[in-house]
């Protein structure tokens, strides 16, 4: 293979024409993809919406339909297709989708004809993500898997897989480490650990330390190209035209020319004074209000919104990312300047627990999150896209009494009753286990919803059910749901303790038994997190001990 098809098959594997960060949407739906099949393989629509009310997949109709008369397609062929349908757009456009999706159907294969149509569906469903590609790509162009993690290092700042897979193909071993920030394309987002106690704080960050306020909003990294300005989430979506009054005020008071900003976006009450001890924020689920394709002018007056910066990886040509953090924040109070809706976030700087604990008190009053704790020494670096033991976090939630959160995904739905007939009773849900690339159960969660959270989840969930077991999820029969989904749709939940369960697979170990979380409590739909960021079987077992096994 040649560096464009292997870059060209890495968007393939993962059912995408593009990296993250682009619009790669096709524009095709059910309808669109229902009427190509029709045309491609000489049927009526009727017939292939008898099959897909049978299948409950259009790929699989393809692939039944397919009289096996095309021909294998080239990568660069299926490509080509594949990007000239996403930019047909304006009158006549459907007709012309069908039309070039038809025209790649009848020379496809009957194992390609299945494949395309789930891919221009958005629905691939191979039972893999980004983590098993990089594994691949390790071993075809290095020849050995422990390549995997440096790999994945360079994938956390080149988010363009790829791109990152061509220069593989071309240069092996030696493209790794080469790849840095770039205006355009974000690095993936820097988080921080958590700590089993507060007096913990001081054995990870000895001495002085820097002690920020944590915001419920949504994660942003800012990039500034000139009067080119794009806001891309914690996810890489490009967010840009659901912030206008953002991109704004970023274009008239951020002075440098090139600069890339990472910060949190808060909707606040207007008419509350932007004073820190009395402006008043909206919650995160009244934010994501703003994360719409239409009516953005109307809800950006509903809902004005701030961002708070924190940190500052990019500037005039110059990465820094390895700066350390004193040296980056220094530069970002020198860059941002302040305004109703650019904020620098609020901190403290000390070594002493007891400012640090009067400080996180001050945030509980100002009902924010928490706090984070970023360590002030000269190795503190920007790790993008790791959970960085440079940064801290200490949420109310992990005070002393209270109890813990969990940020999982839904695997599964089982039907409801009396008031919630016609939605789900429980969800069933999972988290990672990294090492083995799968979602294993965790618990059912069934309290804590109102009637519009259900309605909004159902909404989410209903684009991906699925009649078999995802590849990637592992359920034991006992617990099976009346619903499959993917793993799609992340969910916070608020537990007490966990247990050993022989229902469920999360880290099961000898005698088949696995972990649960007892006394689950839906707190909301994560909507900035996807099924990658989901807690994992390690951090499970490293809590454990802490909290009920």
């Amino acid at each position: 293979m040649e560096g464009k098809e292997v870059k060209d098959s890495a968007y393939l594997f993962l059912g995408s024409i593009g990296p993250a960060f682009e619009k790669t949407t096709l524009g095709v739906g059910d309808k669109i993809a229902l009427k190509a099949i029709a045309s491609a393989y000489r049927v009526s629509e009727e017939e292939v919406k008898k099959r897909y009310s049978t299948t409950g997949d259009l790929g699989d109709v393809a692939f039944e339909l397919s009289r096996g008369e095309g021909k294998s397609l080239t990568i660069d062929e299926v490509f080509g297709k594949l990007r000239e349908i996403k930019e047909t757009s304006g009158k006549g456009s459907q007709e012309e989708k069908v039309r070039l999706l038809s025209s790649i159907l009848q020379r496809a294969s009957p194992e390609e004809g299945k494949y395309i149509v789930r891919i221009v569906l958005g629905k691939l469903r191979l039972g893999f993500g980004d983590q098993f590609l990089l594994e691949a790509l390790s071993l075809a162009f290095t020849g050995d898997k422990k390549y995997t993690a440096k790999i994945k290092e360079s994938y956390n700042v080149c988010t363009d897989i790829g791109e990152l897979a061509e220069s593989l193909s071309e240069h092996g071993t030696r493209a790794l480490g080469r790849f840095s920030i770039k205006l355009g394309r974000p690095v993936r987002s820097m988080l921080a650990q958590r700590v089993e106690s507060f007096e913990e704080i001081e054995k990870r960050i000895p001495g002085e330390k820097a002690v920020e306020e944590k915001y419920d909003g949504e994660r942003v990294q800012i990039h500034k190209n000139g009067n080119e300005i794009k806001a891309f989430s914690r996810r890489l979506e490009d967010i840009t035209a659901q912030y206008p009054d953002l991109v704004e005020a970023v274009r008239r008071d951020i002075n440098a020319e090139k600069i890339v900003l990472d910060g949190e976006i808060i909707a606040y009450v207007e008419g509350s004074k932007a004073d820190d001890s009395t402006q008043e924020f909206y919650s995160f689920q009244r934010l994501m209000q703003r994360r719409r394709k239409y009516e953005v002018q109307k809800y950006a007056e509903i809902f004005p919104v701030a961002v708070f910066f924190f940190d500052i990886l990019y500037l005039e040509g110059k990465s820094l990312l390895k700066e350390p953090y004193p040296r980056r924040r220094a530069l970002l109070e020198e860059n941002v300047k302040q305004s109703e809706a650019l904020r620098m976030a609020g901190r403290i700087v000390t070594d002493n627990l007891e400012e640090i604990e009067d400080f996180f008190n001050k945030t509980l009053e100002k009902k924010l999150e928490g706090i984070i704790i970023k360590s002030m020494s000269s190795n503190a670096v920007y790790e993008a896209g790791k959970r960085s033991w440079f940064w801290l976090k200490w949420k109310e939630e992990y005070a002393e009494g209270m109890r813990e959160t969990f940020d999982l995904v839904i695997v599964g739905k089982y039907y409801g009753r009396g008031k919630r007939k016609g939605s789900f009773g429980a969800l069933l849900c999972a988290i990672l286990n990294e090492e083995e690339q799968r979602f294993e159960t965790f618990t059912k969660v069934g309290t804590g919803f109102t009637e519009r959270d259900a309605k909004e989840i159902d909404s989410l969930l209903s684009e991906h059910i699925v009649n078999e077991i995802p590849k990637n999820v592992l359920i034991k029969s006992r617990m099976m749901p009346d619903i499959l989904v993917e793993p799609t749709v992340v969910i916070e939940v608020l537990g007490a303790e966990i247990t050993k369960s022989p229902g469920h697979t999360a880290g099961q170990g000898e005698g088949d038994t696995g972990l649960a979380l007892r006394f689950p409590r839906f707190l909301r739909i994560r909507y900035d997190k996807g099924p990658a960021d989901v807690n994992t079987v390690k951090e499970i077992m490293n809590l454990k001990e802490g909290i009920g096994v």
